[in-house]
């Protein structure tokens, strides 16, 4: 499993877990301040898990889009002499 999964995973656990402190709030009915405060938090941990979301399909959509313009740029100029080591 890459890297990249595992971060979108505990994203999502956060989220998870933020929201269901929510729903618990929800009937516990905390006064003001720490109501604004479990509404704040859970509402930044699913922005930042679609943020984490965006990065990790974006990247994996851009390595291929990195590849296939690669390839395109080999077929019209031609294979590039390896590094010398």
């Amino acid at each position: 499993m890459k890297v990249r999964w595992i971060i979108l995973a505990v994203a999502g656990a956060v989220v998870i877990a933020a929201w269901a402190a929510l729903g618990v709030a929800y009937f516990n009915r905390p006064s003001l301040p720490v109501w604004a405060g479990i509404v704040t938090a859970a509402a930044l941990s699913l922005e930042g898990f679609l943020w984490v979301a965006a990065g990790v399909f974006g990247w994996g959509f851009l390595a291929k889009r990195r590849a296939a313009l690669g390839r395109f740029r080999d077929r019209l100029f031609g294979r590039r002499p390896p590094a010398a080591e």
